[in-house]
């Protein structure tokens, strides 16, 4: 079967690609799980199915939001020290004496009763993971946690190494985490060192704010046996406009949900945005799972759209479990497009949860993204806002997906 978009379709998914774009990272501006603009954010969605015709569910769900509010660090002779506040950590008024530690064998051995702790260097090397995610742990991590809980510190001070950021990043977000904690650059914590064994003054106005969330689930052919859900996350960042993560998934499931209107196949259709890929305890996957739970093995495929539609580079389609005939078809009409390939394996992203359940899977993001996986300063930061963004991808990932889609139902 080809299914050809005539110029006006195509036009039309443009325009409405652009303005649902918009909406979602300028009239929203923050889509942080549970959050105001969040809600908006999956109200907004929801009424957009129902407007095409789905017949719609919301998974509720407890979540944590927090607001960073102000922070200080200042040593009793007047120097002062740029600190910000860990996401999702608890508040801190207090003066105490300066331990820093750079590996974990210095950690295991120090003295940190009441004091404060800097992590730098080798030990500050990369993010800890939150200490109860539900999906994998890293044994050297959860050491670390360990011994920082079992401190008896006050506070952690944390200068993780930039990694070509223009800016300090975030070594700790764990709402789980229940030792104050603050951030600061490596240049700063260079400054720092020689106030070791100093008394300094660490205020932080950081709050944890009690919220509620969902995702959202469209679905069209419910009395199916078999199900491909097609999932994009909704949130973001805490003040991240997350254009290209990841409001452009977002987006293609909208276009997805009226370029299938008209769908009739043997499978069912589940259009999910899910909420909390970019929270510490990714509450929306749980929700999920929870909700689906031995349902799972109904699932033929997932489609998981993260990161689709950056200005440079192709598509990039990644292949997860997929049956010989399937992926046959998925390189055809998806990967060996013009301004398409195939993709790295990744498992940064919510089609992970189906493939360890054991569900093929399909995730699809921009390649230049997926090939700079790891020194890209792109998402998760500031500048992730629409002039990233190549609409015309957005539409032609939809487009491409719903050939597909028509062509293995």
């Amino acid at each position: 079967m080809t299914i050809v978009a005539n110029t006006d379709t195509r036009d039309a998914d443009l325009e409405e690609t652009v303005a649902w774009l918009k909406y979602l990272t300028i009239d929203v501006m923050d889509r942080s799980v549970g959050c105001d603009g969040n809600r908006d954010a999956t109200a907004f969605f929801k009424a957009q199915l129902e407007q095409a015709g789905w017949a719609t569910h919301e998974q509720w769900f407890d979540a944590l939001d927090w607001c960073g509010g102000h922070a200080s660090l200042k040593a009793a002779c007047g120097t002062s020290f740029d600190v910000f506040p860990s996401p999702y950590a608890r508040r801190v008024n207090a003066t105490a004496r300066l331990e820093a530690v750079s590996t974990l064998d210095q950690l295991e051995c120090i003295e940190a009763e009441g004091a404060f702790i800097l992590l730098y260097g080798s030990l500050a090397a990369e993010p800890l993971m939150p200490k109860n995610f539900p999906f994998f742990s890293m044994d050297e991590q959860q050491r670390t946690i360990a011994l920082l809980e079992r401190s008896g510190a006050k506070a952690i001070i944390t200068a993780m190494q930039s990694q070509g950021a223009p800016r300090a990043m975030p070594m700790i977000e764990d709402g789980d985490f229940d030792v104050p904690s603050v951030y600061m650059s490596e240049e700063d914590a260079d400054r720092l060192l020689s106030f070791t064994g100093h008394r300094l003054e660490l205020r932080s106005d950081a709050a944890r704010i009690t919220a509620k969330a969902a995702n959202v689930l469209g679905r069209m052919n419910k009395s199916a046996r078999k199900r491909i859900v097609i999932t994009a996350h909704i949130d973001a960042k805490k003040g991240i406009p997350g254009a290209l993560d990841n409001a452009t998934g977002v987006v293609t499931l909208l276009l997805l949900a009226n370029l299938l209107a008209d769908y009739n196949g043997s499978h069912g259709i589940d259009l999910v945005a899910l909420n909390g890929e970019d929270h510490y305890a990714v509450p929306g996957q749980m929700a999920y799972l929870r909700d689906m739970e031995g349902a799972l093995d109904q699932v033929t495929l997932n489609i998981n759209v993260d990161g689709v539609g950056y200005r440079e580079g192709k598509t990039a389609y990644s292949f997860f479990s997929l049956s010989k005939d399937m992926e046959k078809s998925a390189a055809t009409l998806l990967a060996n497009a013009p301004a398409s390939c195939r993709g790295l394996e990744w498992f940064q992203g919510d089609h992970s949860m189906f493939v360890q359940a054991g569900c093929p899977a399909i995730a699809v993001t921009s390649n230049w993204l997926l090939e700079n996986m790891s020194t890209q300063t792109v998402t998760h930061r500031v500048q992730d806002t629409l002039d990233l963004v190549d609409p015309a991808k957005v539409v032609e990932c939809a487009l491409a997906l719903k050939r597909f889609i028509y062509t293995i139902s």
